[in-house]
């Protein structure tokens, strides 16, 4: 027999974007935040985490050496720049998803 469980994957969203944002960390809150906004086209933000927020938003994949190094230098820690960096990924990432989900909510209300 198979159980399924409906999962409510907005509130699982929800939930990580509190934990990632607004939860215990090396770097205050509202620049994580802000570096989730930026990341997803929002307003930009003090350097060096507008460079790097910005271009984990756009591509990820084209971050390079020195925006990290610039962003570590600023922290002076690892794990501090670290949670820029996720921060940042979140924030690109879920506002995707968030599109994505407002897609789909309007086609299954036009369907309907």
């Amino acid at each position: 027999m198979k159980v399924s469980i409906r999962t409510d994957h907005r509130a699982l969203a929800d939930a990580l974007r509190r934990r990632v944002l607004q939860g215990l960390g090396e770097t205050r809150p509202g620049l994580r935040q802000a570096s989730a906004e930026r990341a997803a086209s929002g307003p930009a933000i003090e350097a060096p985490y507008d460079d790097l927020a910005r271009q984990i938003g756009e591509a990820a994949h084209r971050v390079t050496d020195a925006q990290v190094s610039s962003v570590l230098t600023t922290t002076g820690s690892e794990k501090a720049t670290f949670e820029i960096i996720v921060a940042a990924a979140l924030g690109a990432g879920l506002s995707r998803w968030d599109q994505a989900m407002k897609v789909l909510d309007e086609a299954t209300n036009a369907s309907a």
